[in-house]
């Protein structure tokens, strides 16, 4: 094993699924990763907004404040939104359920990918990165998934992969 001090951590990520029922069909929120600067390899492709949770903030604080800041939109509800909150000797603790984890080999962070509903009006680019959100049906989801999955941010591919199978199910 190598010392502490020359070991190196994952980081952790919060991703959201927003999903609605609209003209009798499920749809999901994609939007185009735009950060040139930062990730020029993966800018342009599809995504679902999501990203880094911040120092010593609340995951689900987290999830709200990235859906907001990338789509303009408020989130609602979030399944499973189970969680438990216990006081010990020092601190208080939390556990919590998210529909599915996420990691793609090689990078630097590990997600949790959680499943919501969302009101507000769609904001065209981000505050920081991502732009042009979109509803896509979840028929044309399965196909990106399955025929083109070139088209989406690998970060994200196998969770919505994972969220399609569950909600043709009807699982989720």
């Amino acid at each position: 094993m190598r010392p502490l001090e020359e070991r190196k951590f994952l980081g952790a990520t919060v991703s959201a699924i927003i999903e609605r029922f609209n003209k009798e069909q499920w749809e999901v929120l994609l939007q185009t990763r735009w950060k040139p600067k930062e990730d020029a390899k993966h800018s342009g492709l599809l995504e679902i907004p999501g990203g880094r949770i911040e120092l010593g903030e609340d995951v689900y604080e987290a999830l709200k404040r990235e859906v907001r800041e990338e789509c303009g939109l408020i989130i609602k509800s979030i399944k499973p939104g189970k969680e438990i909150k216990t006081k010990g000797k020092l601190e208080v603790s939390l556990a919590f359920v998210p529909f599915c984890g996420e990691r793609f080999m090689g990078s630097d962070y590990v997600g949790f990918v959680f499943v919501c509903s969302a009101r507000g009006k769609l904001r065209r680019k981000g505050l920081i990165d991502g732009k042009e959100p979109r509803w896509i049906p979840l028929a044309e989801l399965r196909r990106l998934v399955i025929d083109e999955p070139e088209k989406l941010y690998s970060y994200h591919l196998s969770a919505l992969k994972y969220y399609v199978e569950q909600k043709e199910q009807g699982l989720i």
